[in-house]
């Protein structure tokens, strides 16, 4: 993005003069469009995952799955669950989840 008319191929318009300004606001709309992509891909994923959790129960039911059946499955996922935690942590360290916090309670 060294060139007006590439950064104006982004807008569609072009300024007449070189405008340092234009540089700023297309690179401030590029910026905001990413986030909104991001946002909305994170909104659908989410909305995704929680269906298909609530629809396992009644697929499972219509299968016959009782609770008392599930039970076991159900522990060893919880367990699976754990060990991801604590690999992920061991992996990465506790920094990235602790920096998220700080941050909310720095926005506070």
């Amino acid at each position: 993005m060294t060139d007006d008319r590439e950064l104006a191929d982004l807008l569609g318009v072009a300024p007449p003069t070189p405008d340092p300004g234009f540089r700023i606001d297309v690179v401030a709309r590029i910026a905001a469009r990413a986030r909104r992509r991001a946002a909305l891909e994170r909104a659908w994923r989410q909305i995704v995952a929680f269906t298909l959790i609530g629809a396992a129960f009644p697929i499972a039911q219509a299968f016959g799955i009782t609770w008392q059946s599930a039970q076991p499955l159900a522990l060893a996922g919880a367990v699976l669950a754990c060990a991801y935690l604590f690999a992920a942590l061991t992996i990465h360290g506790p920094r990235p989840l602790l920096a998220r916090s700080r941050g909310l309670l720095r926005a506070v």
